[in-house]
């Protein structure tokens, strides 16, 4: 295949065919090791060699994870720092998912309606959501909730009053 400019190309095709050319070369050099090798690079991922070996095969699609994370209210460098391990098992459960055409066409069409059905990741996802609004929000919930818990220690550790007769 030779490379040549052509000025009718869109950038998405070019997009695409850069993609192509990025997971041939990995396919090669992913071949090219040795079982124990590949063995040695799973364990130091902490993966299972079938999963790695998968995960070389398909290639996987970052800009859809981080697209989802967007979508979620969720900045994958701030995970990467904040949950370094749950950021690398979303990539992972990504990677080997088998709905990515159906992912990718509801982010193309700006879907951001919860894909529950069919995301694997999903509920990571909304759990994630929840610890970063909690984060955001956390000083007044946390005032308001120990004043309440206050408000109840106070209630049950006063003896009952008798009704007078």
């Amino acid at each position: 295949m030779a490379d040549r400019p052509d000025s009718n190309s869109s950038p998405q095709f070019e997009s695409l065919l850069s993609r192509l050319r990025a997971f041939l070369s990995r396919q090669r050099e992913f071949d090219l090791m040795s079982a124990r090798e590949v063995d040695e690079i799973a364990h130091e991922l902490n993966l299972p060699t079938s999963d790695l070996r998968a995960l070389a095969r398909r290639g996987g699609s970052p800009e859809l994870l981080k697209k989802r994370l967007e979508h979620a209210g969720l900045s994958e460098e701030a995970l990467a720092l904040s949950n370094s391990d749950v950021l690398r098992d979303l990539q992972r459960v990504c990677g080997l998912c088998r709905e990515t055409a159906r992912c990718a066409a509801d982010i193309a069409r700006e879907r951001r309606a919860s894909p529950a059905k069919y995301c694997p990741n999903e509920f990571t996802l909304v759990a994630l959501t929840r610890d970063v609004s909690a984060e955001r929000h956390g000083a007044g919930i946390d005032a308001d909730q120990a004043a309440a818990r206050e408000i109840v220690i106070s209630m049950a550790s006063s003896p009952p009053k008798k009704a007078s007769t």
